[in-house]
């Protein structure tokens, strides 16, 4: 009996919590990552331990949107400036591990369902000039009809399309570009939430009814990230070309 109790006692304590009563106040934003300097494109955000600094991976693609060549920083998570360092902490692999992972952390059945599918995708070029651009006739010796012309500007394309849905809603989908767990959600430590940019690109956190609450004002987020006591979300904002805001959400519970 006693060891039962006591293994009982391990069991992490998971209380499901409801996403629309969770207390947000206002995403602070915390400072300016510049890849053109940092060489490549965010792909990993954690928080350490203590909840008092960040750890950011940056990394180039090849043509198959593969990524390589990662780059390591540390950033204060007071002033979010980037620090290089020669290879991520060890305690990284560990966070990663239940941010990024299929289900929320000791809720199995919250689980991410991945599908991939391959798509034919329509790109319909306008013509540039020319007579047929200015409201000119096609040229009737030249074999070509207006009909053939359209449709010679229609291109087809075949879509690799990797989508993630949790509770039918869609929690993140990669186009042609090498599938990255955690890169568009991330779960909460403990509590069975989860983080997200929903499909317009604002950050939404969602419980395990489905529940979901937009945070207003956000847009173009990736890499969202909670501490590990569970009372703040970082996150990124896709502000320019090479250019990105560090945010931070306080959340109450």
């Amino acid at each position: 009996m006693l060891i039962a109790l006591l293994a009982l006692s391990l069991v992490p304590l998971v209380m499901d919590h409801d996403a629309k009563a969770l207390q947000l106040a206002a995403p602070a934003s915390v400072g300016q990552i510049d890849t053109g300097k940092l060489k490549g494109e965010p792909t990993e955000l954690a928080w350490s331990p203590d909840g008092t600094s960040l750890f950011l991976q940056t990394s180039e693609r090849d043509s198959l949107g593969m990524i390589k060549s990662p780059r390591y920083y540390m950033m204060s998570a007071a002033d979010g400036k980037p620090e290089a360092v020669k290879v991520a902490p060890d305690w990284v692999s560990e966070y990663w591990g239940w941010k990024a992972h299929k289900s929320a952390p000791g809720v199995g059945s919250f689980e991410i369902d991945i599908t991939e599918e391959q798509k034919m995708a329509t790109a319909t070029a306008s013509p540039m000039g020319g007579a047929l651009a200015r409201g000119g006739a096609v040229d009737p010796n030249s074999g070509t009809t207006v009909d053939e012309a359209m449709m010679r500007a229609q291109q087809m394309q075949k879509q690799r399309v990797i989508t993630l849905r949790l509770k039918n809603e869609i929690v993140g989908q990669f186009i042609n570009q090498q599938f990255l767990p955690g890169y568009t959600f991330g779960w909460a430590p403990r509590g069975g939430m989860i983080a997200y940019g929903d499909e317009q690109g604002r950050l939404a956190i969602m419980d395990q009814q489905g529940n979901k609450r937009e945070v207003a004002g956000t847009k173009a987020v990736l890499l969202p990230a909670w501490s590990p006591d569970a009372t703040k979300i970082a996150y990124l904002q896709h502000v320019g070309k090479n250019k990105y805001e560090l945010c931070i959400l306080p959340v109450a519970q």
